[in-house]
């Protein structure tokens, strides 16, 4: 009987070594082009370049990425939020001081839990900026009607993860299909205008939008979003507030005062259409609930903190901005100057926001981001009714249309 030489012992423990160095390489050429591409803005390796100075938008580990690059950047301003405060308010806005970095650490679909969470992690990094911005979205605070009612709990103490813990995800991002996907999308959308992407510090310029607009123009956009959100307002309790998130809120307030930074609330400058929706949806009482909740959460702070500096500002309403004209269906080129959809506004109107909240801290009170105290709330109450007057005046059909997608929504439960 002959016997092969290519079946012996050595023979397969050669085609093993040569197995194994393949694979390594294979191993090493995944992490080289994630880490010379740098979809992530995570290694810096290479300095901006032609081909990697533009990075697509997250859609995975966003809070770890962007608190990483926050740390990294030792910021003396950031922003804090939901989608409103990443896409709005631009960390390079010039009414920002001129002097350090400024970061958005806002990420969308986010609330107060995560807010809280990156204000603690970047106080156990030591990074204390000089200023924090925090925009502060009511429908966080708002449960669902269904919800079972509990009374609430004293917070828990914040934990913050030791670097231990993020190893998983530095793993996943550095050796995985899905980060190699990206180095890949970062090489094609390096010149697309309408590629989603997000900025070295943090802001999302939502360029994905240009497209949308495109396609399908303002008036669809606008009527889309309105009716989910006549839905999601249908289902929220009109009667009481999250006492977990209103505990949270405190939290926030006292871990930013405790780093004696100055902190400035900001209550979004939702469009007309949503405020429409807010009372139709039969949330407004709870509304200004809410503001008043905001007002006695500064308050306690202060107290608590004596030299803290916090100010709140309501930029909701229905004033010149918020009320601005919604397309139709027979005006589909038309495009809006302040709002995507009622829901989120744009750069320049996030410009104009941020302006005001850095204005001088004895600067009069202003039509639109009016600073909101315990001795202003009734005088913002009255505004507020006075501009609704105005804008129902201006522009009906976005009340009539709000009320009617409020009863299509209550009719299909």
């Amino acid at each position: 009987m002959n016997t092969s030489v290519s079946d012996t012992p050595s023979d397969f423990g050669r085609f093993l070594v040569r197995f194994a160095m393949v694979l390594a390489c294979g191993i090493v050429a995944t992490m080289l082009l994630v880490i010379l591409i740098d979809p992530y803005g995570l290694y810096g390796l290479l300095k901006p370049a032609r081909f990697n100075t533009v990075k697509p938008g997250l859609t995975r580990y966003q809070e770890e990425i962007k608190q990483v690059q926050a740390e990294r950047a030792h910021p003396a301003l950031v922003i804090l939020g939901n989608s409103r405060a990443e896409i709005g308010l631009d960390p390079k806005a010039a009414a920002l001081p001129a002097e350090g970095r400024h970061y958005n650490l806002a990420i969308a679909g986010t609330g107060t839990s995560t807010t809280l969470r990156q204000l603690a992690h970047l106080q156990a990094a030591g990074v204390t900026p000089k200023t924090i911005i925090i925009g502060v979205e009511f429908l966080d605070f708002v449960p669902a009607a269904t919800a079972p009612l509990v009374a609430a709990a004293a917070p828990a103490p914040v934990s913050v993860p030791a670097p231990a813990g993020f190893a998983f995800w530095k793993f996943d991002t550095l050796f995985s299909l899905a980060s190699v996907k990206d180095a890949l999308l970062t090489l094609r959308i390096q010149h697309d205008d309408e590629a989603a992407t997000i900025d070295p510090d943090g802001f999302n310029p939502l360029k994905e939008y240009r497209g949308f607009v495109r396609t399908d123009g303002y008036p669809k956009i606008f009527a889309q979003r309105a009716q989910e959100n006549a839905r999601a307002f249908h289902r929220k309790s009109t009667t009481r507030l999250n006492p977990d998130d209103l505990q949270r809120l405190q939290a926030i307030l006292q871990t930013a005062a405790s780093m004696r930074s100055e902190i400035k609330l900001v209550i979004y400058p939702y469009h007309a259409q949503i405020l429409a929706l807010f009372d139709d949806a039969g949330l407004w009482p709870l509304f200004e609930d809410w503001k008043r909740h905001m007002v006695a959460a500064v308050a306690a702070a202060r107290r608590a903190h004596p030299d803290a500096r916090i100010s709140l500002f309501d930029f909701s309403g229905f004033g010149q901005y918020n009320c601005e004209h919604i397309p139709e269906a027979g005006e589909p080129g038309t495009a809006t100057k302040w709002y995507w959809e009622g829901g989120h506004f744009k750069k320049p109107l996030g410009d104009i926001v941020l302006t005001r909240v850095m204005s001088a801290a004895d600067a009069p009170q202003a039509p639109f981001g009016f600073r909101l105290d315990a001795s202003t709330m009734q005088a913002d109450i009255d505004r507020i009714a006075a501009e609704r007057q105005a804008c129902v005046a201006a522009n009906p059909v976005t009340f009539a249309s709000a009320r009617k997608l409020t009863e299509q929504a209550s009719h299909a439960e």
